[in-house]
């Protein structure tokens, strides 16, 4: 395997566009993930305006809009009555360029990220998995397990730990999790 400047172990949202960000920066990225493909279901659907405005910064910011769609209020029910609605409109009014929440699937928005990936000559290895890593002087070493069960010793200068709630990167180096995960899936 090409030698690469960051490790990136999942390929969720947060792997996707991080290996977006620095390959468009110039810097070599290897992105694995243990799924032997993208979710099909989406376990979350808003795009925020921070994440949006981000977006422009990476060029992608007009396909995102272009396949989702603003969510401009909830409607609140309670023992089959309306109780409440949330505008959300024009809640970042004056603040941003995009001044609501966008529904986009998760599902669809890894895909959109992985094919911006592709034009750039950058494939998600799947099926490979982190089985442990080591800080060792300036590097991270990072033992991985590919789907036929060869095993690979791979030394990076950065190991990004993109690999969520049950983060294998976190529980190879000790470290804790505060917080929690959506067990629904939305659909």
């Amino acid at each position: 395997m090409p030698h690469s400047q960051v490790l990136i172990v999942g390929a969720g949202p947060t792997g996707l566009v991080l290996a977006l960000w620095l390959t468009r920066a110039g810097i070599t990225v290897r992105l694995i993930d243990s799924a032997a493909e993208p979710g099909t279901t989406s376990r979350a659907v808003g795009v925020q305006a921070r994440t949006l405005e981000f977006y422009r910064q990476l060029g992608i910011a007009d396909a995102v809009i272009d396949a989702g769609f603003p969510m401009v209020a909830i409607n609140m029910w309670s023992r089959g009555r309306k109780a409440a609605r949330i505008r959300f409109a024009d809640m970042g009014e004056g603040l941003s360029l995009y001044p609501y929440m966008l529904i986009y699937p998760q599902d669809l928005h890894e895909r959109l990220l992985l094919s911006e990936l592709e034009k750039l000559g950058v494939a998600c290895e799947r099926e490979v998995t982190l089985v442990d890593v080591e800080p060792k002087d300036d590097v991270a070493v990072a033992k991985l397990r590919h789907a036929n069960g060869t095993e690979e010793v791979v030394e990076t200068p950065y190991l990004a730990g993109c690999d969520g709630a049950s983060s294998q990167v976190r529980k190879s180096l000790g470290l804790d999790f505060e917080g929690g995960t959506y067990e629904n899936v939305c659909f």
